[in-house]
């Protein structure tokens, strides 16, 4: 419901089932393809415009997983494509865990508009396991927040991505996606 110019609008497409499961890399896998992602269009922020991003879903360890990282891009929605706006540190996966619950969110805030570099995008969030796959908290940035210049007329989504540093095969999948116009 709006409250003046104010107001928290939910964007669709609205997840009515599973989306399927993506085997980590050493290299940012996309946790969710564009279909599942609103379409923002060309020139959709504005200065000041914030947008939530809130995600739920299981992830299933193997015997040598090595460090987890969340990255998330500005891009086209494919994996580690598009401008990096913010990443967490790397932290330990614990081995050999099966489907168990992480969760995450993701404050998006426009600083400025422009093509090529010239618009920004700020990024921060939180991203938490089970205490069994990972018992730090991540957050991101890993350190110095700033945004980061990008293309904002450009037809992009923000893509929340995940990487591993280990050798076995590792999955992590979404059960549901909210996408929140806060402003």
């Amino acid at each position: 419901m709006a409250d003046g110019l104010f107001y928290h609008d939910t964007r669709s497409p609205l997840i009515i089932s599973d989306i399927t499961a993506v085997t980590l890399s050493t290299t940012a896998k996309a946790l969710y393809p564009a279909a599942n992602f609103p379409t923002l269009g060309a020139n959709y922020w504005t200065p000041g415009k914030k947008m939530r991003i809130e995600l739920c879903g299981r992830v299933t360890t193997g015997t040598t997983p090595g460090n987890g990282t969340w990255a998330v891009y500005w891009g086209t929605g494919a994996d580690a494509n598009g401008t990096l706006l913010c990443t967490s540190k790397a932290n330990a996966l614990i081995a050999s865990q099966t489907n168990l619950t992480w969760r995450a969110q993701i404050d998006v805030h426009c600083r400025a508009v422009g093509a090529s570099t010239s618009g920004s995008l700020f990024v921060s969030g939180w991203f938490l396991f089970d205490e069994a796959v990972m018992a730090a908290k991540q957050l991101g940035p890993a350190s110095a927040p700033a945004a980061v210049g990008v293309d904002t007329t450009a037809s992009n989504i923000v893509s929340v991505q995940y990487l591993r540093s280990g050798s076995t095969a590792e999955t992590m999948q979404v059960h549901d996606i909210i996408v929140s116009s806060l402003s």
